[in-house]
């Protein structure tokens, strides 16, 4: 993207789009870019390749998707603008970077209302994927599939966790509000820190330990500097794959319908690569050395208890969309 100078930047890009588009006629319908900020190798991004291959199979040749990588087009923190200027016509894009306009997307990060791999699917099967695509729809985005990314683990260096009160005295690094909010709720003192910057702070022992899911924490060596995982399941990360709403409403039916049956497909194919990355990693932090512990139903219920009231404090602040939200998902346990 041209920098050019913040909102103005964004208008500018999205009129000469525009422009594009009334020229190319059919090319408009027919040929498209998805945003992707992931690189290639990551099997999210081999999940989307997937779907581009699904249109190109299900229009017989008549639609393309061009997939641009490692947020050639967009950052993470640009393209939910991206998408409702319509920058481009399709992107992924994290969830949780709507919850300054939908406060209630957060609903994934909320802790232990997701028990396993296939809960998000049966959370958005039971209404919440109708609901929250609603809201995105009233805010110019329409969502094409969902994309699980996964669940999230605890890991430190001093102890094992396996009761709220092995937190006490624990600093835990954390990547969100959410998380930040459920190690606070379970003794813990919370230290925001990215991902990139993980390891050196784990290493040096600024915090004495991580929240990550166990792909990541293979893929950033984690395992190298950290001797304990509670396997606990405790929130997951969601991204959607959205499409602009004036360009959804310009295509067919039969176009839309192409678009929905490949999302299908591919948010199937990428939960498998999920399951398959989970069990490598897991086996690879286990080789290290590291003690793993899995929390029993009845341990795991301590730890529902005390983080009830991070789960209170979304319902109160996100309204009747919100606890209508949360009640879904744990109905789904």
């Amino acid at each position: 993207m041209v920098k050019i100078g913040g909102r103005r930047a964004l208008v500018v890009v999205a009129a000469v789009s525009m422009c594009v588009f009334l020229a190319g006629g059919a090319l408009a319908a027919t040929e498209f870019r998805l945003s992707n900020q992931f690189p290639a190798s990551h099997h999210v991004s081999k999940g989307l390749v997937f779907f581009a291959e699904k249109v190109a199979e299900l229009s017989k040749g008549e639609m393309k998707a061009n997939v641009f990588d490692s947020a050639q087009l967009f950052k993470d923190t640009e393209v939910v603008e991206a998408v409702q200027e319509g920058l481009v016509e399709v992107a992924l894009v994290p969830v949780n970077k709507w919850s300054g306009m939908i406060p209630a997307a957060d609903v994934f990060e909320m802790p232990f209302v997701f028990s396993d791999l296939t809960s998000p699917k049966k959370f958005l099967d039971a209404g919440a994927g109708t609901l929250l695509d609603e809201e995105f729809q009233k805010m110019g985005a329409k969502v094409v599939f969902w994309v699980d990314y996964g669940l999230v683990q605890f890991f430190n260096s001093k102890r094992t966790l396996r009761v709220p009160d092995d937190f006490k005295g624990l600093k835990i690094r954390t990547f969100s509000s959410g998380t930040a909010d459920t190690v606070t709720a379970l003794g813990g003192t919370p230290v925001v820190i990215s991902s990139s910057e993980m390891y050196m702070a784990l290493q040096r022992g600024t915090v004495d330990g991580a929240t990550t899911g166990m792909p990541a924490a293979v893929s950033r060596k984690i395992f190298e500097v950290q001797k304990y995982m509670t396997m606990a399941n405790y929130t997951t990360a969601q991204f959607v794959v959205q499409a602009n709403l004036k360009w959804w409403n310009a295509l067919s039916d039969e176009q839309r319908d192409v678009l929905l049956k490949a999302g299908d497909e591919a948010a199937a194919w990428i939960r498998d690569a999920i399951a398959d990355s989970e069990l490598e990693a897991e086996k690879t932090i286990r080789d290290a050395g590291v003690e793993v512990t899995t929390l029993t139903p009845e341990e795991r219920e301590l730890f529902v208890k005390a983080t009830e009231p991070v789960r209170t404090d979304f319902a109160n602040k996100t309204g009747e969309l919100g606890k209508k939200l949360i009640e879904m998902a744990l109905a789904v346990e």
